[in-house]
């Protein structure tokens, strides 16, 4: 590369360095961290031309071969000084130049990008917390927004899905291969009923199409629908309130998601878990009993509106 087309290059991803990081509300020693990597990678022909590969290659086909480049950036990651959690956060933030354009392609509200892409504020937040470093721990989890399969709206995120079991209740039948809309709850703050009611209502008009003539289904596999919280959380816990919703049709026991509670001190002995909110104490106080924790595996079966949660659907061309 010639230093004139690489210094128009790197103007070019600065120029979306800045513009994504403020958009996204970044924190600006985020920001300034990710700039200054980004001036490195351009001091590191291997890593910059595993970058401009993958660039070209993501604007000819969104399906592109993302595993593939970030190992390659993981090998690559200790010969330049960048370390992988943070070159994998700039590799989609360079490709998210042309996921705003797609999205601007398919007619998709421009909210809509945003709030997709802000995925990756969160996960910045959550690796800053778990290994205090400004990146993404967890690359091969942003690749479906990146094809442009998964979408944030309103509070929760959403995707279609083959549906993998057989499932019946109240008249209503799934087998192997129905689609239903998978949930994602991000780690963005408190959950608020209104809001995400508000949010299945958006998701149930964003993917009507692939629910005609049948009931829109919903379907959830995390940690907030561990049936035993009925036990331990207290009565008035919005964790309680978002699992009423659902049909919590099969449980595991593991402690996996404690990260998502406890973060870097997760492995510690119950005893020394930290009690800074009320969800760490009373998930302590849980294991200190000697209980496992758990996830749940939960149907909702959509109804457009209730007597208490009458909401406006959201409405968009997409």
């Amino acid at each position: 590369m010639q230093n004139n087309e690489k210094n128009v290059l790197m103007q070019e991803w600065m120029d979306n360095l800045h513009l994504f990081t403020g958009e996204m509300e970044y924190p600006q020693e985020a920001a300034e961290s990710l700039t200054q990597s980004l001036e490195q990678v351009f001091q590191c022909p291997e890593v910059l031309h595993i970058l401009t590969s993958a660039d070209r290659a993501y604007s000819e086909n969104i399906l592109m071969d993302y595993k593939k480049v970030l190992e390659e950036l993981k090998d690559i990651s200790p010969r330049c000084g960048v370390h992988t959690y943070t070159l994998h956060m700039l590799f989609f933030i360079i490709l998210s130049r042309k996921t705003r354009k797609i999205y601007e392609e398919r007619g998709i509200a421009p909210e809509i990008f945003r709030a997709s892409m802000m995925d990756l504020h969160w996960k910045l937040l959550e690796c800053r917390k778990m290994f205090g470093i400004w990146g993404t721990s967890v690359a091969d989890w942003h690749i479906w927004w990146f094809e442009v399969k998964r979408f944030a709206l309103g509070r929760f995120q959403y995707e279609l899905v083959p549906f993998e079991e057989t499932y019946e209740k109240d008249g209503v039948i799934l087998h192997p291969g129905d689609l239903v809309i998978n949930v994602h709850i991000p780690s963005c703050g408190r959950l608020v009923r209104e809001e995400y009611m508000r949010s299945y209502a958006m998701a149930a008009d964003f993917f009507r199409d692939a629910f005609i003539d049948r009931p829109i289904i919903f379907l959830c596999e995390s940690w907030m629908l561990f049936p035993e919280h009925k036990l331990f959380l207290p009565k008035t816990s919005n964790i309680l309130g978002f699992m009423q919703d659902y049909d919590i049709y099969k449980e595991e026991y593991n402690n996996g998601d404690l990260w998502r509670i406890f973060y870097g001190d997760y492995e510690k002995p119950a005893a020394e878990l930290p009690g800074d909110t009320g969800l760490q104490r009373a998930y302590r106080s849980w294991l200190m009993e000697g209980h496992q924790a758990g996830l749940g595996f939960g149907i909702f079966i959509y109804k457009q509106v209730t007597s208490s949660d009458k909401l406006n659907c959201y409405a968009s061309s997409h």
